[in-house]
């Protein structure tokens, strides 16, 4: 078994889940509530079972997975869209990957120490669908949402590479931490990165 998630965790910080909401289509009413809670998870995990619990002062959730099985969830209390949902292993973390309505819609959960961390997927289609509408309307040309998901799949793949490069620097260095030294490495093919 490669980690255990097991754990009550508080959350101390978000980055762009206004976006991630967006993304996913949630109302703005739901969206500013969602905004200010501070959600707790309890990981109730044995083996490659998982019970998850996101509690809430506005509303819980609580989602049971088995690794690598596909089940049916309902994302109640977020955007309340049915998924097929699949977990599995990538190393230590859990990937997620969510196939309904909404295209490129996921989530990978890791540790540092005693941190767990959180990446919603969807955040990226969003941002990617923003710089597509920005760019679309300054060439005054038209981007279709097949390709504005293809663009995001491409960018969230290329993230992931960047993130196990970086990771695998750092290791290698012996090192708990990324530096700027390993994010210039992880660069150094890319010329229009290169300063």
């Amino acid at each position: 078994m490669p980690a255990n998630y097991s754990g009550t965790w508080d959350i101390v910080d978000n980055e762009n889940f206004e976006g991630y909401m967006v993304a996913l289509g949630i109302d703005f009413a739901t969206r500013k509530i969602a905004g200010m809670l501070k959600p707790q998870k309890i990981v109730e995990q044995d083996g490659d079972s998982f019970n998850i619990k996101t509690l809430t002062s506005f509303r819980n959730y609580t989602t049971s997975f088995k690794i690598g099985e596909e089940f049916e969830e309902i994302t109640k209390g977020l955007d309340n869209k049915k998924c097929q949902t699949t977990v599995n292993w990538d190393n230590d973390k859990l990937v997620c990957v969510q196939k309904g309505e909404k295209k490129n819609r996921g989530w990978t959960h890791w540790m540092e120490g005693d941190t767990l961390y959180l990446r919603l997927k969807a955040a990226v289609h969003y941002t990617v669908g923003s710089l597509c509408q920005h760019i679309a309307a300054d060439c005054e040309k038209q981007i279709t949402k097949q390709t504005i998901a293809a663009i995001a799949e491409t960018a969230f793949r290329q993230c992931d590479i960047f993130a196990k490069d970086l990771e695998a620097f750092a290791r290698h260095a012996k090192r708990h931490t990324v530096t700027v030294d390993d994010v210039k490495l992880t660069a150094r093919r890319t010329t229009a990165l290169v300063g």
